[in-house]
């Protein structure tokens, strides 16, 4: 019996001390996989496209309305652009040019307010809303109301007869 003992202990100090070895000498291996994706730039402008709309050009009071509705899943902004810096008389071949102010706010209800003489866009866009916040990505968007107001220089350029026009750009752009 004391060699049966005898037997056993030795084979489980060898289990104890194969087990102890094979812990210091551990296989490993890794495989590290780089994961990546992209979500496209989305921007919904309404209405989009292109109109009409015939200015009163006696008329220096709003002239119409109009409401944009605009979302973007980033960053954004809002511009206004003027081909011709106002209201070009083209018998004149321009030399009459008769400005004009875009006033727009949230809705019409006078918050975030902006007035953009047509002189002022010629050149390049004119930024009306700018929104450069990533957090709340769904709600980032809003309306627009406006309306455009005639600028006379005086007597010298009021109701001169003739033909009139100017082609205003909205433009929603993403900011990234």
């Amino acid at each position: 019996m004391k060699a049966l003992a005898l037997i056993s202990a030795a084979a489980i100090a060898m289990v104890a001390a194969s087990s102890a070895s094979a812990q210091v000498g551990k296989d490993s291996e890794q495989y590290k996989l780089a994961l990546s994706g992209t979500v496209a730039s989305n921007c919904e402008l309404l209405p989009e496209g292109s109109g009409t709309y015939n200015v009163n050009m006696s008329e220096t009071g709003n002239q119409g309305v109009l409401t944009i509705a605009y979302a973007c899943n980033s960053p954004y902004t809002v511009s206004l652009q003027s081909l011709n810096g106002g209201m070009r008389h083209a018998e004149s071949n321009g030399s009459v040019n008769v400005r004009y102010d875009v006033e727009a706010s949230f809705l019409g209800l006078g918050i975030g307010a902006t007035s953009t003489s047509s002189a002022a866009m010629k050149n390049a866009p004119v930024v009306i809303v700018n929104d450069n916040d990533w957090t709340n990505i769904l709600l980032n968007g809003g309306t627009r109301t406006g309306n455009l107001d005639l600028q006379f220089n005086g007597l010298t350029n009021y109701e001169v007869a003739g033909t009139y026009s100017d082609e205003l750009t909205i433009t929603l752009a993403a900011n990234f």
